[in-house]
């Protein structure tokens, strides 16, 4: 891999060296990989049988059923098949923290590398979509490493910009969507409401597996402020005064309950939520990931 793409770093390519992300829902599609398919086909793992029909290949006729039952039977298997994957990344200015040069937002552009390459190394479709208030950049899922290599270039030259408006451009995503497919989402997801879980459930309603990664900046976890601090809102400009002291337990405690609420919603639509501190390493939460969702499945 060229070290142009410092989001793939050889560290992350070493991690991920053993690791293959494989839905838990059953996926279509025509070019063998690691995922099963809801069609019947003649690939490697037996299904079913069914009776013989005028024109079946005569290789798949099970001669011990025929010399047990004097009827012939087919066995049919299931295919294994590609993946189509939807890797969508907040890009508004909640992403971008003052004095960290944009870590938020690097971490999420590595982890969408990460899933980028494993996606393309198992032969899966992947796709790349941007967003703030509106769809910034739409590339539409492919399965080549010329694709991949593209994709990897536009994560190298985004940079954080404007507000944010979630749920239309989750529902305008999900209309694009025309079979089961994976949905990869990188946000702080500061957004949540009414609308924005309806988008989620969109997604659902085409059948999509969806996986949430809320990327969180440690100074907003912990707020390490002393006094009275001023703080200006990224996307909209306005300005606070926060004595940091007096309120920090209780903005910790907002926060914590948030995501637990935001959690507690996603699991009643079977959506799987992860939320990572930018202070862990991002090939050690990728690893920490796969070893929670192989436990799961």
């Amino acid at each position: 891999m060229s070290d142009k793409y410092h989001f793939l770093p050889p560290g992350t390519l070493d991690a991920l060296s053993n690791i293959e992300l494989i839905s838990r829902y059953l996926v279509e599609g025509s070019i063998m990989g690691l995922h099963r398919s809801p069609y019947r086909g003649f690939s490697s793992e037996f299904a079913e049988y069914r009776k013989y029909c005028p024109g079946d290949s005569v290789k798949y006729v099970d001669w011990f059923a025929f010399a047990k039952t004097d009827r012939y039977y087919v066995k049919q298997f299931e295919d294994e098949t590609n993946m189509n994957s939807y890797v969508i990344l907040d890009s508004s200015n909640s992403m971008a923290m003052p004095g960290t040069k944009r870590h938020k937002f690097n971490y999420a552009c590595y982890m969408a590398a990460a899933f980028i390459y494993l996606m393309q190394r198992q032969r899966d479709a992947v796709g790349l979509v941007t967003y703030n208030d509106s769809i910034r950049g739409y590339y539409p899922p492919r399965n080549s490493r010329q694709h991949m290599l593209d994709l990897l270039s536009v994560l190298e030259n985004l940079s954080p910009s404007g507000r944010t408006d979630a749920a239309k451009c989750f529902h305008k995503i999900a209309d694009q969507i025309k079979r089961r497919s994976l949905v990869l989402i990188f946000s702080d997801f500061f957004d949540m409401d009414a609308q924005f879980m309806k988008s989620l459930e969109h997604f659902r309603y085409k059948k999509c597996e969806v996986i949430l990664f809320q990327i969180l900046d440690e100074t907003e976890l912990q707020l390490p402020y002393k006094g009275l601090v001023e703080f200006e809102d990224m996307e909209t400009g306005d300005v606070v005064e926060f004595e940091s002291e007096y309120s920090r337990d209780i903005y910790i405690q907002d926060l914590n309950d948030y995501v637990h609420d935001m959690k507690a919603a996603c699991e009643k639509m079977n959506i799987m939520f992860e939320s990572i501190s930018t202070r862990t390493p991002f090939e050690k939460a990728l690893l920490a990931y796969f070893a929670k969702r192989e436990e799961m499945y």
